[in-house]
């Protein structure tokens, strides 16, 4: 797919329709919404490691003046746009980034897969440099703060939470909450998430609610067998484990008490190294072997936190402001999405190829505008380039 296709998922008519339903202009004069928007997506596709005195230089720069020919207005300054950031509706670039799912799972789909992995990724920062976040106890912790990012993560971000109060410190609140409201959204996929919910009431209530889940267990977790699942002759090999059972079982909280709902407890064996592996799920139709590997795809996400930390610059905070961290992780998702959807359908394998192509097309994609616009005659550039909006 050329890129030209990939961004009609966020045209200029969905932009001006999107910032008219939010009113993310109202009094703002200048670093419009849809400016703001399109600078940061420029720069993050465009820059390893973008800050916002990266953002001021490009929005001088011919390639984003022929992206912004709409809202040309000068030059800017990095703290403006850093003010920007700290005020701007964010609800803008929620819509925006929903709108690329949606649009995303419509053209594009997900290969029929149906799970979606949850996990979630922390950046820590001085105390003195912000005031948002949660603190850890212990050694020099006290000097830092955290902010949790818990993702939802199919062949895309679906669902993305940014959590900075004490209480989300614990997965058993911030994933379990995040998983929840997905499951409010859609209940058919199935739910991935690692050890970080140890809350055995946690199960209960997602067997109540009919949110279907795979996860890992501490081999040493209490539990009272039921029955075995099926018939199976135990123990067998896949590819990279030995099965040892398949039984259902009721857990046992920290206070001793037994869970509500029985859970299938796998008991495997790494091949590669004899180490003890349980699983658990609350799914019935499924063999032992696809519980496991079903556990294995969990992975995938742990491969796109890389991708967003090493090449978009998400390890990096451009505004401090809880507001403006929304706004920079919605826009970070939906370049993902975009880098994608452009690797999905172009069949290339890894992020780091993805990124150089998309870059190189989109290079590419200006240069043609600008010869069509300037007629062949380069003269015309200057003139093109100095006309303002209304």
């Amino acid at each position: 797919m050329k890129i030209e296709k990939l961004l009609s998922l966020i045209s200029d008519d969905l932009l001006v329709q999107l910032a008219l339903d939010t009113r993310v202009d109202h009094y703002a004069k200048k670093l419009q919404g849809e400016v703001i928007f399109k600078l940061l997506l420029y720069c993050i596709v465009s820059h390893k490691d973008n800050s916002l005195r990266t953002m001021e230089s490009a929005y001088e720069k011919v390639a984003f003046k022929l992206l912004n020919q709409k809202h040309n207005q000068g030059s800017i300054r990095f703290s403006s746009i850093s003010e920007r950031l700290s005020n701007i509706n964010v609800a803008f670039f929620e819509k925006i980034y929903l709108n690329c799912i949606n649009a995303y799972k419509k053209d594009l789909g997900n290969d029929g897969e149906n799970l979606i992995r949850f996990d979630s990724t922390i950046i820590a920062l001085s105390t003195r440099l912000l005031e948002i976040g949660y603190q850890l106890q212990g050694g020099n912790a006290e000097d830092f703060k955290q902010l949790k990012f818990t993702i939802g993560f199919s062949d895309i971000p679906e669902i993305v939470h940014f959590y900075h109060e004490q209480k989300y410190t614990s997965e058993n609140v911030a994933l379990k909450q995040t998983i929840a409201k997905q499951a409010e959204i859609e209940s058919k996929t199935i739910k991935v998430f690692d050890r970080g919910i140890t809350a055995r009431n946690t199960y209960d209530e997602f067997t109540e609610k009919d949110i279907r889940f795979v996860t890992r267990l501490n081999t040493n977790a209490r539990h009272t067998t039921i029955r075995l699942n099926d018939d199976s002759v135990f123990p067998f090999e896949t590819s990279t484990l030995t099965i040892v059972n398949d039984t259902w079982c009721y857990l046992y909280n920290s206070n001793k008490q037994r869970t509500k709902h029985p859970v299938r407890r796998i008991e495997t064996i790494r091949i590669a190294d004899n180490e003890p592996i349980v699983f658990i799920t609350n799914i019935h139709n499924l063999s032992t072997a696809e519980v496991t590997e079903i556990y294995k795809r969990r992975w995938d996400i742990e491969v796109f936190f890389k991708f967003i930390k090493q090449l978009l610059n998400f390890k990096h905070l451009l505004n401090r402001s809880e507001n403006g961290i929304k706004v920079v992780l919605y826009v970070t998702m939906i370049a993902a999405i975009l880098l994608i959807a452009y690797k999905k359908t172009n069949h290339l394998k890894g992020f780091k190829i993805v990124k150089q192509k998309f870059e190189q097309e989109l290079e590419t994609i200006i240069l043609k505008d600008l010869i069509v616009m300037c007629g062949g005659n380069p003269e015309l550039l200057g003139s093109i380039l100095s006309k303002r909006s209304p």
